[in-house]
């Protein structure tokens, strides 16, 4: 609060007042402290600073998560609670639902209690709450998305390269109209596979069509409705990248609701359930989530144990599995 106070340019008894909700200071000071509070990152819990000073453990560590109900994240956060069972440590986890108030929520309440370390699921820009932790020495690593001018270590797909080759796919099947579905494109992960596949397109001398690109959040009954709805309402593409699980599964549902599944080419990026089982099966750019999550735990606790060397990236390529949608060709190319 001495620190707070020498930034606010105010009393230690005026912070404490701020703090304690005692009331009898003015709106222009609480708001000065305010903001000192929010620079310095000053949390009110003297035991957890001195818990940070010295080098005790709680045996905990945050998920901070976009969707726990995503098979995807769902399956990282098993291989993270693998990892931590093995440290005897525990796993809390809330989810944001791409929401960044929410996220700032949950880091508040993991360091309000001690963890040992976070490892997050960032949402969009760079966020103070994050950039406070990560300069105060709060080990943090980051998993499947990479947040803007923030340093930390990160473990995640190639998004750019994978759907440099899901696009490739479809063109050395023959296609050269190719829509894109893709998650919003706030999203690191999405405008990643949406500039790959833009990529592959130009590489070959294919104009880039914004009435073929369709980027939104939406759950898979949405997608379903959008991708139909899109299919039904405009000159039809002879094939579909579905550049995220959620999409794939409603571009699946979409085409065979309108009897295309044989028709019209697929590539999703990620796997789905039961991807290996409808007909034809999904050809899939597969990330290996449970791989993502025991990566980015590791890492994390290796720096829990100490290790203090340059920031790590690990960036995870997968080839594709080729099971039927994706070698469909286009109806007047000829097969080889």
């Amino acid at each position: 609060m001495r620190d707070v106070a020498e930034r606010a340019g105010v009393s230690f008894k005026t912070v404490s007042r701020v703090v304690n909700a005692e009331g009898g200071v003015s709106e222009v000071l609480a708001d000065r402290v305010a903001g000192a509070i929010s620079e310095l990152g000053y949390r009110p819990d003297e035991r957890a600073r001195r818990l940070r000073q010295s080098d005790a453990k709680t045996g905990a560590i945050g998920f901070v998560i976009v969707d726990v109900s995503n098979p995807f994240f769902s399956s990282v956060l098993r291989g993270i609670e693998e990892v931590a069972t093995a440290h005897d440590s525990i796993v809390m986890s809330g989810s944001t639902d791409g929401d960044k108030d929410r996220e700032r929520q949950l880091i508040d309440a993991f360091v309000s209690r001690r963890v040992d370390g976070l490892i997050v699921v960032p949402e969009g820009s760079t966020d103070n709450t994050l950039r406070v932790e990560i300069e105060r020495g709060t080990p943090i690593v980051f998993v499947d998305l990479e947040p803007s001018e923030l340093t930390a270590d990160l473990v995640r797909s190639d998004h750019h390269l994978g759907s440099v080759a899901a696009t490739e796919h479809l063109i050395a099947h023959g296609h050269r109209d190719i829509a894109f579905f893709g998650d919003h494109p706030d999203i690191s992960s999405s405008r990643l596979r949406r500039a790959g596949y833009e990529q592959a397109l130009t590489a070959v001398g294919i104009d880039i069509d914004e009435n073929r690109i369709v980027q939104d959040r939406l759950r898979p009954d949405e997608w379903r409705d959008v991708i139909r709805t899109y299919l039904e309402t405009h000159e039809r593409p002879t094939a579909i990248f579905s550049a995220q699980n959620f999409v794939t599964v409603g571009c699946t549902q979409a085409l065979h609701d309108l009897d295309l599944h044989t028709t019209i080419a697929q590539v999703g990026f990620d796997e789905i359930e039961l991807g290996d089982v409808v007909t034809p099966g999904i050809t899939t750019v597969p990330q290996h989530p449970l791989d993502l999550g025991r990566r980015a735990a590791q890492t994390l606790f290796n720096r829990i144990g100490g290790d203090r060397g340059d920031v790590t990236k690990e960036i995870i390529a997968s080839p594709i599995i080729q099971r039927g949608s994706g070698e469909i060709r286009p109806a007047a190319t000829p097969a080889d």
